[in-house]
């Protein structure tokens, strides 16, 4: 459920989050993966934002899993709580799903500031262990990107936040209703 899909006119980004009225301002375009080329058509849906859909299953070899409503509203969320954050600061918005070709990742949200360091922010909301998240850490370090884990539902775990403060100082949560 990405939100970015390339024009496939232009090869340019859309980052479907920025359009006030997408059905109508896009209704003309045709939309690709950003991995695979495969054509992608927009949606929305009850409690589930404007994102770009697959027509059929992508076939890159990139590391990403299947997203839930709930973790495309994580992302969301996260980069606004960014923007919030740094408004002050140099002029920058967060970026949604970069590819990070290095490692063969993709960063849920991706923070660049002028002088060049960027922070990943990953969306965790499936249980996941504490080798993964090293594993998958070293990936972004390796790329030179440092990266912040925000953990909700099942990867919100005490295991999971003593790694992350160890790590970095603090954890970062997210909470979901259970409605």
């Amino acid at each position: 459920m990405p939100f970015i899909a390339l024009d496939k006119e232009t090869n340019a980004r859309v980052d479907i989050t920025r359009i006030a009225e997408p059905r109508e301002t896009l209704k003309d375009k045709e939309f690709q993966c950003q991995l695979c080329s495969t054509k992608m058509i927009m949606r929305s849906g009850y409690n589930v934002r404007f994102h770009f859909y697959h027509y059929r299953a992508c076939t890159s070899s990139y590391a990403t899993n299947p997203e839930t409503p709930e973790h495309i509203n994580g992302k969301y969320y996260v980069a606004e709580q960014i923007l919030t954050a740094l408004q002050d600061f140099a002029e920058f918005r967060p970026e949604y799903e970069v590819p990070i070709p290095e490692v063969m990742r993709v960063a849920d949200v991706i923070t660049e500031f002028p002088m060049g360091w960027r922070i990943a922010h990953e969306v965790q909301l499936s249980a996941i262990t504490v080798d993964e998240l090293d594993k998958r850490t070293s990936d972004y370090l390796q790329a030179g990107i440092d990266v912040l884990w925000w953990f909700g539902k099942s990867a919100n775990t005490a295991t999971n936040r003593d790694w992350a403060i160890k790590r970095n100082g603090f954890a970062l949560s997210l909470k979901y209703d259970k409605s």
